[in-house]
């Protein structure tokens, strides 16, 4: 190998060093050093790396272990490294050979791979140990990039503690800009929308601001500030300044204009609410519904009536699956009732409760119909109406409603004794006590709403014990369970919220549905939340609850080993154009994941190359090995490898997957009958990645078997 080495046949003499895969002398470290350098002079940085990395770890030869101390070290910061991060390898070359005359070069590539090798949270810790004033730019820049890191993996503490620590130390104006920015961002999904608008403010007064990627949208980020405050005229004007500024953001441009309708609609500026719906029901995007929903009900309120007909005539025949059209018919049903045309009022509500059997607008539907036939002097027919909401809605106010105007026709014929008949049969009406009913939870309610925890939850209770079937026994069990969430009592909240479920649906089904599974999920309760989370996607008016009954489900499945429905529900969360890119990347994650434990290759390859197009962080990491892992079964194994130096590169922070890449890399090596790369690889995997059990003892089995196997070549060689 030697001799070929002097003579510049680099190729003939990497085929005889790569042979020396157990070497454990001063002949072997001489031997991998000059493989190494054979590997560089014939650009392969990647093989020459590992022959470095062997050499550097042998002592025989102190001068040719520093000198491929240093090439490995730089050959880290050039392509990555998945045995350690790049800052450590750097910073410990200079520990052991702190009067190296490379110094100066290795502190400029250790400062540079803080940023360049994107293990921030390593470089991180190194940087807080070193507190030297030339490091303090870098610092700013690493604290940014980890606390994006963090914001990016759904760690939003952590992150927003990073952000601050960014701007503690401004060195660099445009760091300091977005670090400011992002601080805003989060303190927004903490709710501290006051704290966050300052933030935005501060963002867009600095000079360095407009030159960040973060700059388009910060109309956007104040006017939601504003939004969540309630101050709508501001809000109104900085989704306004959005629209002017930024055209090309299709998805923003659609909910400023929803947003900038919503503005102008809460302060009464009809005409201006209108013309924004307008703007995004001609863009045809997302919840263009709702736009329409919104123009129609506009113009009710500039006494156009024949318009807000006319328009909900047009939105019904517009959006067939809209979750819009029963609050659609209803209105549509009223305003037809506003303008005395009563048979197409009692019409549309019959339309709507033939589409929603069992909608929110059910029981309202059949008492309007009533009180539609009541202020016709049609009597019987009222009363069938009256009768109708009793006993299918029973407990609900409309039935009370109902009750109350059936009892003026009994008594306006005169016939008060069928009446106390009917009355009687209705066992939530308990009219001797009605004003005993109502002073009790008039007193309990108050309480919860003055917010005094303690008497809400002991009045409440009062309360269901003197009337389990009262008039307000709905809103009581619902108060109280809603009281108990909040104080924490989570246990005690359960019974309270399947009261709420067990009636008919009414307005307070979907949140208690929605606080129910919540509870169940954050125990892991997955039996318990399954029926419930299936109840929630069945009946949900807002999509957000549809998608987060979906999106649970999905994992609820995936947890409990059901892995064919985890699939059935990941694809809905998929197929939805609402669903974020985080929750895509969780349903694209289970997708594969199932089909890896179902043994369904193909499916688990189409998801994890659609994956790999929208994950970030570990998931990015996790899609990425496994397209270097496919490859590898496809026999491509140069391919391959280029995924995993990516992966080593870009993503050394996730170890877990550098692990099990680097032990696919050394199969990759081992099919292009490179031994030594193959042998040096698994043995690094195996003293570096302890911590991970099943990689080290995947490492040591493949290991085993390629040193059998050269040892039968070699005995093959030798006779």
């Amino acid at each position: 190998g030697y001799t070929y080495y002097q003579q510049k046949d680099y190729e003939n003499a990497i085929l005889q060093f790569n042979k020396i895969i157990d070497g454990k002398d001063a002949v072997a470290q001489n031997a991998y050093y000059h493989l190494g350098e054979s590997y560089m002079r014939t650009e392969r940085k990647p093989q020459a790396l590992t022959a470095f990395k062997s050499a550097s770890e042998m002592d025989f030869e102190p001068k040719i272990q520093e000198d491929a101390s240093l090439n490995y070290a730089k050959l880290s910061y050039d392509i990555g490294n998945s045995f350690q991060s790049v800052p450590d390898i750097l910073s410990g070359f200079l520990k052991k050979y702190p009067n190296s005359p490379n110094k100066a070069e290795v502190e400029g590539l250790l400062i540079s791979s803080y940023i360049t090798s994107k293990n921030y949270k390593e470089a991180l810790y190194l940087l807080e140990q070193n507190k030297a004033p030339e490091l303090r730019a870098a610092y700013q820049k690493v604290a940014f990039y980890r606390g994006l890191e963090l914001y990016t993996d759904g760690d939003y503490k952590e992150a927003h503690v990073l952000f601050k620590a960014s701007l503690r130390d401004p060195r660099d104006a445009k760091f300091t800009a977005r670090a400011t920015f992002w601080k805003g961002e989060i303190d927004y999904l903490f709710n501290n929308f006051q704290e966050a608008l300052l933030s935005f403010k501060q963002f867009e007064g600095m000079a360095e601001a407009k030159n960040t990627p973060e700059y388009k949208n910060i109309n956007y980020a104040i006017a939601y500030c504003y939004f969540k405050q309630k101050e709508y005229d501001q809000a109104g004007n900085y989704f306004q300044k959005q629209i002017d500024a930024v055209k090309d953001d299709r998805t923003r441009l659609n909910d400023a204009y929803l947003r900038l309708g919503d503005s102008r609609f809460v302060t009464s500026k009809y005409w201006p609410a209108m013309d924004a719906y307008n703007k995004a029901i001609d863009m045809k995007g997302v919840d263009a519904d709702y736009a329409a929903y919104q123009k129609a009900i506009s113009y009710g309120f500039v006494s156009k009536n024949d318009r807000k007909i006319e328009d909900f005539n047009r939105f019904l025949q517009s959006f067939k699956s809209s979750p819009y059209r029963d609050d659609a018919l209803f209105e549509l049903a009223n305003t037809y009732v506003t303008e005395g045309k009563a048979d197409l009022a009692i019409k549309t509500y019959d339309a709507l409760l033939k589409e929603f059997p069992s909608g929110t607008y059910a029981a309202k539907a059949v008492l309007r119909q009533g009180l539609v036939y009541y202020n016709g002097n049609q009597d019987e027919a009222a009363l069938g109406k009256f009768k109708k909401v009793a006993a299918d809605y029973p407990g609900t106010p409309e039935a009370l409603e109902a009750v109350a105007t059936a009892r003026l026709i009994y008594v306006d014929n005169g016939k008060v004794d069928e009446y106390a008949t009917w009355v009687r049969t209705l066992n939530f009406v308990e009219v001797t006590d009605k004003e005993l009913d109502d002073d009790t939870y008039t007193a309990a309610e108050k309480q919860y709403l003055q917010n005094n925890t303690k008497l809400a939850i002991s009045s409440l209770n009062g309360y269901l014990a003197k009337f389990p079937q009262g008039a307000h026994a709905l809103k009581a069990n619902f108060y109280l369970a809603q009281t108990y969430y909040a104080d924490g009592l989570s246990e005690n909240a359960v019974p309270r919220y399947e009261q709420v479920i067990a009636r008919p649906k009414n307005e307070f089904t979907e949140q208690s549905l929605v606080r129910l599974s919540e509870i169940h999920l954050k125990k892991d309760n997955y039996a318990s939340a399954k029926p419930v989370l299936e109840r929630l996607e069945a009946e949900a008016d807002f999509p957000q609850n549809k998608t987060f009954a979906q999106a649970n489900l999905m994992r609820a499945y995936y947890e409990t080993e059901n892995y064919a429905q985890a699939v059935v529900y990941a694809d809905k969360v998929l197929a939805n154009p609402k669903t974020d890119n985080k929750i895509k990347s969780d349903a694209q994650i289970i997708v594969a994941r199932s089909a890896i434990k179902s043994d369904d290759e193909p499916k688990a390859r189409v998801a994890y190359a659609n994956l790999l197009k929208i994950a970030k962080g570990e998931l990015a990491a996790e899609a990425l090995y496994y397209e270097a892992y496919f490859k590898h079964k496809d026999g491509k194994f140069a391919e391959s490898n280029k995924g995993i130096q990516k992966l080593a590169k870009e993503y050394s922070g996730y170890k877990y997957f550098g692990a099990k890449g680097l032990v696919v890399m050394a199969k990759n090596y081992y099919g292009l009958n490179d031994s030594f790369q193959a042998t040096a690889i698994l043995e690094g995997v195996t003293q570096n990645f302890t911590e991970y059990a099943d990689v080290v003892q995947e490492a040591q089995t493949e290991l085993t078997r390629i040193k059998a196997e050269e040892a039968k070549t070699n005995s093959s060689l030798e006779k």
